[in-house]
């Protein structure tokens, strides 16, 4: 297969010219001079790689939340298409313990959507809560919990995010290190100095740098500043301008190595959602999704993301002026080259043939995983889980 573009997003330069792959593999790249006959022509659309998105909750009516079940299955392979509509190829999924074996399961399949190459569970031993958030506690902290996840995930379970000052942690972050489980500093009061000794103890990811962390400030740079500090930790970064200002994120890009920032969504189901008021389940709140797709309550306070990681590349490029190619390897290479997978994230002979064609409005047109198109924006429509809309929509 050839195939043609313009701009073609390489890990240090955008050409034009072609990509030929088989076997969903890459195994040329060649510059238009080439003269090359294309399979398919995408003129001056950019193919960017794959975008790699290690936290996600949910998207287009699809969460994971759900206990262990065929339902729960069907589930996630619309989150998967759903991803995959996003320009993601690659993704963790962030399950609700109930969903962790699910996800095992579907990864083992070949799905038409975005490929499961790991898991991740944000806690379940949290702490911090949002702005005007009600603390809730957490579930007991046990050995046998950790175990059973660990179980559930059949060898995926890549990514455990916890709150280190919890009582008891300690055992647990051994144990998920000892079985080669990255851990991640999430939703903690921790101040600097303690956070410090936290990073430490072998936690080597931010969990959304920023976001439900002890901030910045002159006397005390807090979890953030501890996160920016430490060569050691890999930060994830929400860009979609609302959950970390633009400004903000201009500044991190100055204190941290570029190698060192993942981009990801957090998105939740109503990622993609149609303008209208939604109700959660199980939350006495509605939810207003407006014409920009951000999710507010009625007090105008942020419910959840819903900007897929493409949206944040677009703001990157457009508002804050950094090439494509740099963008990129935050949304795709670093990831792997934290998590230790080769032959991914970035378009590179040798490499999956694992793109994205998008237009000018940073939308995806044809998604490419393993050099199978798993969304074609031609071809697939109406993606979004209807009986979603219709349990939780209000107008």
């Amino acid at each position: 297969m050839i195939i043609k573009s313009k701009r073609i997003v390489l890990e240090n330069e955008v050409i034009s010219g072609y990509i030929v792959f088989e076997k969903g593999k890459i195994v040329d790249i060649l510059k238009e001079d080439s003269q090359l006959e294309a399979d398919e022509d995408y003129g001056d659309n950019r193919i960017i790689p794959g975008i790699f998105d290690t936290h996600n909750h949910g998207t287009y009516g699809y969460g994971l939340r759900a206990e262990d079940s065929a339902d729960n299955e069907k589930t996630v392979k619309g989150y998967l298409k759903g991803l995959a509509a996003q320009g993601v190829t690659c993704v963790f999924p962030t399950a609700g313990l109930g969903s962790i074996a699910t996800c095992a399961r579907v990864a083992k399949e070949e799905v038409a959507g975005a490929k499961i190459l790991g898991i991740h569970s944000e806690g379940p031993w949290l702490n911090r809560v949002g702005e005007k958030g009600v603390k809730t506690g957490w579930p007991e902290v046990s050995l046998k919990t950790a175990q059973q996840m660990l179980k559930d995930g059949d060898g995926l379970l890549r990514l455990v995010g916890i709150a280190p000052e919890i009582e008891g942690t300690d055992k647990i972050i051994e144990f998920f290190l000892a079985n080669g489980v990255t851990m991640a500093f999430t939703h903690s009061d921790y101040q600097y100095a303690d956070a410090d000794k936290a990073i430490d103890q072998g936690l080597s990811v931010a969990t959304h740098l920023m976001n439900v962390m002890t901030g910045l400030h002159h006397r005390d740079i807090g979890g953030a500043g501890a996160c920016l500090l430490r060569d050691e930790v890999t930060c994830e970064l929400i860009c979609d301008g609302l959950h970390v200002s633009l400004p903000m994120i201009r500044l991190i890009m100055k204190m941290k190595d570029h190698d060192k920032i993942m981009m990801i969504s957090d998105c939740s189901e109503l990622s993609g959602a149609p303008i209208g008021q939604y109700r959660r389940p199980n939350m006495n709140m509605i939810i207003n999704v407006g014409a920009d797709g951000f999710l507010l309550t009625d007090t105008g306070r942020l419910m959840g993301s819903s900007k897929p990681v493409i949206y944040g590349i677009s703001n990157l490029v457009e508002k804050l002026k950094m090439s494509i190619p740099e963008v990129c390897r935050m949304a795709s290479l670093n990831v792997a080259h934290k998590y230790g997978i080769q032959d991914r994230g970035s378009i590179a002979t040798g490499n999956y043939a694992d793109f994205v064609v998008i237009d000018d409005q940073y939308q995806a047109i044809k998604t490419y995983s393993e050099g199978r198109v798993v969304y074609d924006r031609a071809a697939d429509h109406n993606l979004f889980n209807q009986k979603y809309l219709a349990e939780v929509r209000v107008k």
